[in-house]
């Protein structure tokens, strides 16, 4: 009698056997997005096709693979030019799977989905970009549980033999974790200062150092007494500036027209916030008629100066405590701009609110103002840049937004996130564009006064040089500059040496493409020295990676094929950083010297790298190159010292250097040590007594610095000249009683010796 139950018919092919419903293997994707859309032939050259750049759109070329497909896709490598050939090598962009485990070699580049340099959206699984969180939409996935190894018992067996070298030997976090109960501070791996959490010699060389010498306890008490009367002075009350007032904070024309032309040549050189043609305008009628013009112009004209202020030469500088007249002057116009800007609506926002806001951010980058928030405040205005949809292409609005605005929120979206970027590797921390899906296309490479023109503009050959080059060429690497950022400051797992060698040769790719698009570049309409500013940063923005990648191998004493890889790179690309920092100098252009503090970095990760060196008896190259490298040292100093002149301040960051250099000298010749720490802290020593033998009293400080006496327009409507030796009678200062008290109770304890966190980093966390 047949079953009442009905057969199953159960097929014997192998696409649908049961075995390999789970593990169902796809038809690889080989051609580029857009030619796989176009259904064309793609060549699958790097970093974009040959159709897309025919097409003058490579920035749009990307690669989209299957996770499945992403462990054995492999690319001809191109030979470093400081290194031997590699066997590692770059690997498209994509997304890997959830199953890809936690050490494989594959390089995790940020994906299309989170991209934002315009391109369509099209990640490789909608599931995982649906379910996983940032950083595993930067490919970074932990699935250490064993579950995951088993499912794919291959996979895990290959990625565990791939990487087991490499894990023998892989450092420790480099992060900076100090402070006790809620009052702690921390600075990830990116942090220029990180390294120097696993440097332990250098540590107690510095303790030493510290505990042994008096002289520089005396000269800090004094610079900290002088710097507490100057902000008793200065404290400010509640200010409610009017328009009249804020017209009173200008200077003489003169003086505003220095600092307009040397904004102009260095900042607007590479972040674009201004159009020079329509700024010129409102700031011909600033002087002309000030009343016809809005306070906004003024504002920005306040923010233009305090962005540049600092950056003129000092001849003879003059100082107010532990900081200098004119970086006083700035901050001052910062805080008056911050207060105006507080006071303005957030519901009717036009462009100069926007180009505000991207002023006060760059201002106190500049000037060194608030440097503990300024990550979170760069995050704040990246987030207010998306609620107002700058992360959206203006075009899909249609005619709703013309055509100059266009390219304006373009230019200001593209400023705010390279700002927002480098503020997040300074701090140590990942960047808010690395989960931010964008369709903005990229800036024109045209120039301004080619953009008041109504009709729409084709982009400029990268041969051809204009203002906004340097914002043009520099979106093509954002989306790799993100992805290292967050993977060196990533907490789930270290990196593996084999993926450190295929990051750099990503990075080594859009180095070499830098050249060949800057070296036959014409310089028509803008000078060279600010297109040598622009080929310098385009150059030091990723050449960084190569030291922080490299450096937590170089710093290690074994003797190994692949940490002397990365002791010759790590080493080639800091002494390069110094040198094109210290040529820069030179010129007297102190715009990149004050902005970044990749310089610095370079300096400590040379001292580690030769002293971790010394433990080795076989490495010709830094055995013969000790002299040299002793000398890149030295050369960061006189940056520092330099930043000092400019600043007033800078002093922990020169005791760092000087430190590490005289450290290293102590190691080569140990007899001489003692002399070594004598004259480290001689170094730190003359720098005070200099700042201090400058000192200007702080009642003509307060004059120069904050003219906010009553002036009237005279009667022709015309802005009179600014007189410094005004009374200074209507200044809204603190009381008196408390300006007293703060005179007499000096904080002492919350300054230099007082916090060895920052001098000797006795209360650091042990992070292992």
């Amino acid at each position: 009698m047949e079953s009442a139950v009905p057969t199953v018919r159960t097929s014997t092919s192998p696409r649908v056997s049961p075995h390999s419903l789970h593990g169902k293997r796809k038809r690889k994707t080989l051609s580029c997005y857009e030619c796989r859309r176009r259904k064309l032939k793609c060549d699958r050259e790097e970093p974009s096709c040959t159709r897309c750049r025919k097409a003058g759109q490579p920035e749009i070329c990307s690669y989209v693979y299957d996770a499945s497909s992403l462990p054995g896709s492999r690319q001809p490598s191109n030979t470093s030019s400081f290194l031997p050939p590699l066997s590692s090598t770059a690997q498209p962009h994509g997304v890997p799977s959830g199953n890809h485990a936690i050490h494989s070699s594959s390089p995790r580049v940020a994906s299309q989905f989170l991209d934002i340099s315009g391109k369509d959206y099209a990640p490789s699984s909608l599931q995982a970009a649906q379910t996983q969180g940032t950083w595993q939409l930067l490919g970074h996935v932990s699935v250490l549980d064993t579950g995951g190894v088993k499912s794919r018992p291959a996979i895990g067996a290959d990625i565990m033999d791939a990487s087991a070298g490499s894990q023998e030997s892989i450092p420790k976090e480099t992060v900076i974790f100090r402070g006790e109960n809620f009052r702690t501070q921390y600075y990830g791996g990116s942090n220029a200062t990180s390294s120097i959490a696993h440097f332990p010699e250098l540590r107690s060389f510095m303790k030493e150092t510290i505990h042994s010498q008096t002289s520089l306890a005396r000269v800090q008490r004094e610079l900290k007494s002088l710097q507490v009367r100057w902000k008793g002075i200065r404290a400010d009350g509640a200010w409610f500036l009017t328009h009249e007032e804020l017209l009173h904070l200008l200077p003489d024309r003169e003086a505003a027209d220095r600092h307009v032309t040397l904004y102009f040549d260095t900042v607007e050189s590479t972040y674009r916030i201004l159009h020079y043609q329509s700024f010129q305008k409102q700031y011909e009628l600033l002087w002309q008629d000030p009343k016809q013009v809005d306070s906004a112009v003024v504002i920005i004209l306040l923010l233009i100066m305090a962005s540049v202020e600092v950056l003129f030469p000092q001849d003879q500088p003059e100082y107010i405590g532990d900081s200098s007249v004119s970086r006083e002057k700035a901050i001052f116009w910062i805080e008056v701009s911050e207060k105006w800007l507080a006071r303005q609506s957030h519901k009717h926002v036009y462009l100069a609110i926007w180009q505000i806001r991207c002023l006060l951010i760059f201002a106190k980058q500049i000037n060194v103002v608030k440097k503990k928030r300024i990550w979170t405040e760069a995050g704040t205005l990246l987030r207010e840049a998306m609620s107002a949809g700058f992360h959206r292409d203006p075009s899909v609005l249609g005619d709703k937004v013309s055509f100059f605005d266009q390219e304006m929120r373009r230019r200001l979206w593209a400023t705010i996130i390279e700002m927002e970027l480098q503020i997040s590797i300074d701090r140590g921390m990942p960047s808010a564009s690395a989960g931010i899906p964008s369709d903005t296309v990229n800036v024109l490479n045209v120039h301004d006064e080619e953009l008041e023109k109504s009709s729409r503009l084709t982009s400029r050959p990268l041969c051809e040089h204009t203002s906004t080059s340097y914002l043009h060429i520099s979106r093509f690497s954002f989306s790799l500059r993100v992805s290292l950022n967050s993977i060196i400051n990533d907490l789930s797992s270290p990196l593996v040496h084999e993926t450190v060698l295929r990051y750099e040769d990503m990075i080594m790719k859009e180095l070499q493409r830098l050249q060949s698009d800057t070296a036959s570049k014409r310089h028509e309409h803008v000078n060279k020295r600010s297109s040598y500013v622009v080929r310098t940063l385009l150059d030091i923005q990723l050449r960084q990676f190569l030291v922080m990648l490299h450096a937590p191998f170089a710093c290690q004493t074994q003797t190994s094929s692949r940490f002397s890889l990365s002791r010759i790179a790590c080493l080639t690309a800091a002494a390069e950083i110094i040198r094109m920092h210290s040529n820069l100098v030179k010129t007297a252009n102190f715009s990149l010297l004050l902005q970044r503090n990749d310089y610095f970095r370079a300096g400590l990760v040379i001292c580690q790298t030769v002293y971790a060196n010394l433990m080795l008896t076989n490495n010709i190259f830094i055995n013969s190159n000790n002299a040299i490298l002793i000398q890149y040292l030295e050369d960061v100093l006189g940056m520092l010292e330099k930043r000092i002149t400019q600043y007033g301040t800078g002093y922990t960051y020169y005791w760092y250097i000087s430190a590490a250099s005289k450290f290293l000298q102590s190691a080569l010749v140990p007899s001489e040590g003692v002399r070594e720490k004598e004259e480290a802290i001689n170094r730190v020593t003359r720098q005070y007594c200099r700042v201090l033998e400058s000192q200007v009293d702080v009642e003509r400080a307060k004059d120069m610095i904050m003219p906010m006496h009553p002036r009237s327009i005279n009667s022709c409507g015309n802005l009179p000249l600014h007189n410094h030796n005004s009374d200074m009678a209507s200044l809204q200062l603190i009381p008196t009683e408390q300006s007293q008290v703060m005179q007499m109770d000096i904080p002492l304890d919350e300054f230099f010796f007082g916090n060895p966190a920052a001098w000797t980093f006795d209360n650091l966390w042990s992070i292992d």
